[in-house]
């Protein structure tokens, strides 16, 4: 059997979207059984609200489509601990950041703010610390780690991963989901 669904990522259906199977080709189209299976591989970006509607969806997909079919999820956990946002791997030795298997694009400082808060949970840091310890000076203004670190929350997808202490600094969030993978 196969199915396609599309959907526009922006758009609001006032009702549940219900997928319909694509008919069976004709019998001269068949392929053996033996064929390889197909994999689909679909990024879902946004909150998780969305990741469940287009996980749901799927798994009525894969109902409709029989015993024969199976559905693999991978990067972000599958049942209600995948709610929250997906694990962020950071690898020094490579600089790569890795969100859910997805490699992040963050430039040199925006990295090393992130790599200096998860080597140092639970610590609170004045900007002036976060420019000595990050930036190796004091030489500009303490915006600048504002800007970076408003940059670091959007390109992270997670607001609150960056916790403001306010008239303090900054800190990462007792429920991070960082790890620094030191070889």
């Amino acid at each position: 059997m196969s199915a396609l669904a599309v959907a526009h990522p922006h758009a609001t259906y006032p009702r549940p979207v219900r997928l319909r199977p694509v008919p069976d080709p004709p019998p001269e189209q068949h392929v053996d059984d033996d064929e390889a299976p197909v994999t689909v591989t679909i990024s879902i970006a946004g909150g998780a609200g969305g990741r469940e509607r287009v996980l749901a969806a799927l798994r009525e997909l894969v109902d409709a489509a029989g015993a024969t079919t199976a559905v693999e999820l991978g990067g972000v956990p599958a049942g209600p601990a995948a709610e929250g946002a997906a694990e962020i791997r950071l690898d020094p030795r490579a600089r790569t950041a890795l969100r859910g298997g997805r490699l992040l694009e963050l430039s040199r400082l925006e990295y090393d703010l992130l790599l200096f808060l998860a080597r140092h949970p639970r610590q609170v840091f004045s900007r002036s610390q976060l420019l000595t310890h990050v930036w190796g000076h004091r030489h500009t203004t303490n915006r600048t780690v504002d800007v970076h670190v408003s940059r670091l929350r959007t390109k992270l997808d997670d607001p609150e991963l960056i916790t403001t202490v306010y008239g303090l600094g900054y800190r990462l969030a007792d429920d991070a989901p960082i790890v620094v993978v030191e070889r």
